[in-house]
């Protein structure tokens, strides 16, 4: 699988540094995507704080769009995703330091699981019905990462 970040894409369509890190990570491992069916097309919104995530005033916005061939980073939100990954700035810096995409999984898991303001927290907001998105193949990634239950559902979604 081959991943890139959209050629025609320049770092100052971003607006913040850690997008323009997290982005680059991303395209190196995309292996991290590879349960993803063709389409899946998804936001991850950046946040500094809790109170900018309650007002829903991301620092920053990415897509990813998982293709045939891999995948394909964007600035802005998707064209109707499926879901947003919503981040803190303090679970992206741990993110970034993971090298596989088990460990990522599982890293981004516990901050799902067990959010904290100081050392990172992670939330999903649904676009599709829960079901549609486990069939897309974001079910075999909520497993690795500790989210999703023995019975299908995603937790607390």
């Amino acid at each position: 699988m081959k991943s890139y970040i959209n050629q025609k894409t320049s770092d100052n369509e971003y607006n913040s540094e850690i997008a323009i890190k997290y982005t680059k990570f991303l395209s190196q491992y995309p292996e991290i995507f590879s349960d993803l069916n063709d389409g899946s097309n998804f936001d991850f919104a950046i946040y500094d704080s809790v109170e900018s995530y309650d007002k829903r005033a991301p620092i920053d916005v990415f897509n990813v769009f998982r293709n045939g061939e891999g995948i394909e980073i964007k600035p802005g939100k998707a064209e109707n995703a499926d879901l947003e990954l919503a981040l803190s700035v303090q679970a992206i810096e741990k993110l970034l330091k993971t090298k596989n995409n088990v460990e990522y999984a599982q890293l981004l898991g516990s901050f799902y699981n067990e959010p904290n303001e100081e050392n990172g927290w992670i939330d999903f907001t649904l676009f599709k019905r829960t079901q549609k998105i486990i069939e897309m193949g974001y079910g075999k990634f909520a497993q690795t990462a500790g989210i999703l239950e023995d019975d299908g559902s995603i937790i607390n979604l």
